[in-house]
């Protein structure tokens, strides 16, 4: 079977084994008022926390922010009085069909409807996790349209997701899956969205788009996970960049550019991308280039945390002379000095590179690099909601927006680490999860 082939039939995979677990429905009838009466709620936008508040949801949206005080005026009350609430958490970067951390699954020997299927799961995973949107930035054959698709029609639970489909890759670079196969299936079918030539990308730029995507990823540079890429070498001219960027502006979509190098980074900012990736081995010029065009940095400390310390993967051959706690060290010195110099900077965590639902054990990490507790919450709130384009809808608790609403005990601004342990989990005023006793 052919590598579109495979396409057309994954949606259809993905949604019918999910109706087997699930059943559709449809709401009917007049909306109905509910109100969440909480002890505190954590305005990201002023930096404070908020005591004794009552958030009143019509339907999927916040309409008004009262005083618990007027919550006896409510027959629908939920009566989270003991926790604290927040917007639901947005993550940047996330791959919700791949579990690459998982060394016992040898993809090669699975059918492609085990991205779709692991995707459902994963979803779940992260949804109660406190995640109420992400932006899956590569899914191998389009799954990610597929797994986007059916959360919305609710078939399945999850965030809300805007996906990239596979990301554009020149042959040989990071993604090309071409590393791991021998010639004979390579030139068959290689899951890779290959282009190589300011034509091609626009060709793979429109293909892409034709599928259903929301936004555009690509390479910029070599990376981590493959086979014989090297993660400060830059892929991508800045030409060929500026074309993909180009063909997505056309439709009113945004470029993400995987960049671990400064080489690379420069290329992609310079050609006109919304958010560099990674950017683990960024230098001076690089964040200066960032501030002066307005550009997001979405660093994923967490899968780096996951990789060269928990995991201790043997990067011996990236070329990067350090050892892999002297790696992370610089990557979180990065992040610093990013951060002291006012880079926008978005939450994204790369799951799937390590375990799905651990999502929020980044936020520690950041703190831990430097950031404060309200910067490190608003990266994955407001600041998260506008790389996606998202901003009037969602990333604070406040009228007009929908009602996604996360809880937790204690005080995120005081301790991060309570946001690992989510209790309460609403996302357009549907309750998924309620562990409040």
């Amino acid at each position: 079977m052919g590598y579109y082939s495979r396409f057309y039939i994954l949606p259809f995979i993905i949604l019918l084994s999910a109706q087997m677990f699930s059943q559709q429905t449809t709401p009917s009838g007049p909306v109905s008022t509910k109100a969440v009466w909480a002890r505190a709620m954590v305005d990201v936008a002023k930096g404070e926390v908020i005591k004794d508040v009552l958030v009143v949801i019509e339907g999927t949206k916040i309409v008004k922010i009262e005083k618990g005080s007027e919550r006896d005026k409510y027959t629908d009350v939920l009566d989270l009085s003991e926790y604290t609430i927040l917007p639901g958490l947005i993550d940047c970067h996330a791959h919700l069909v791949l579990n690459s951390y998982d060394r016992s699954i040898d993809q090669w020997e699975l059918p492609v409807a085990n991205y779709g299927i692991m995707g459902t799961l994963n979803a779940k995973k992260t949804l109660y996790a406190g995640f109420t949107t992400v932006r899956d930035i590569w899914g191998v054959f389009y799954s990610d349209i597929a797994l986007r698709d059916a959360i919305n029609k609710k078939i399945i639970p999850g965030p809300r997701m805007f996906v990239s489909g596979p990301a554009i890759t020149m042959t040989g670079g990071h993604g090309d899956w071409e590393s791991w196969m021998g010639p004979h299936l390579a030139l068959k079918e290689n899951p890779a969205a290959i282009a190589d030539g300011v034509n091609e990308m626009r060709k793979e730029v429109r293909r892409h788009i034709k599928y259903g995507v929301d936004l555009i990823k690509l390479t910029a540079t070599g990376g981590f996970g493959t086979s014989g890429s090297i993660p400060g070498a830059a892929s991508y001219t800045i030409e060929e960049i500026k074309a993909a960027v180009d063909e997505a502006r056309k439709n009113g979509l945004k470029v993400a550019a995987h960049a671990h190098g400064a080489d690379g980074i420069k290329n992609a900012i310079k050609a006109g991308v919304t958010s560099i990736e990674h950017g683990s081995l960024m230098d001076d010029e690089s964040i200066e280039l960032m501030k002066e065009h307005s550009v997001y940095l979405v660093m994923d400390l967490l899968a780096a945390h996951y990789d060269l310390l928990e995991q201790k993967e043997d990067y011996s051959n990236k070329k990067l002379g350090e050892t892999n706690t002297e790696l992370y060290q610089s990557f979180t010195a990065n992040f610093l000095k990013a951060y002291n110099q006012g880079i926008k900077m978005a939450f994204g965590s790369d799951s799937g590179v390590y375990p799905h639902g651990r999502n929020a054990e980044q936020f520690n990490l950041m703190v831990k690099a430097g950031m404060d507790e309200i910067d490190a919450i608003r990266s994955a709130t407001i600041v998260a909601a506008e790389l996606i384009g998202i901003e009037k809808n969602t990333g604070s608790i406040e009228a007009g927006k929908w009602a996604d609403i996360i809880a937790v005990k204690g005080n995120p601004l005081k301790d991060v680490t309570v946001l690992e342990k989510v209790g309460f989990v609403m996302k357009e005023g549907k309750v998924y999860k309620s562990n409040i006793k």
